[in-house]
């Protein structure tokens, strides 16, 4: 994913999961990065093309984080999880 890729978010409210995805929605392979988040391949070309984030209300909550919408959305990896 670079910076000007777009992005669409679901946030599911009864589950508390937020999805963000690259373009349209797809079958992805996927790995879980930690204990909240789930980071999603493209099966072919392994291309990261979203992620998505468990108990996503609770742990902003542990955080004081102020941000507007919309907003960019930028990241790296620190390291090759594929």
């Amino acid at each position: 994913m670079n910076q000007t890729d777009n992005f669409k978010m679901f946030y599911d409210e009864e589950a508390d999961v937020l999805y963000v995805t690259k373009g349209h929605l797809q079958y992805t392979d996927y790995i879980e990065y930690g204990d909240n988040i789930i980071l999603r391949f493209h099966p072919a070309t392994k291309e990261l093309v979203g992620f998505t984030i468990t108990d996503f209300a609770v742990l902003f909550k542990k955080r004081d984080v102020d941000f507007q919408l919309p907003f960019r959305v930028s990241f790296e990896m620190e390291e090759k999880v594929t």
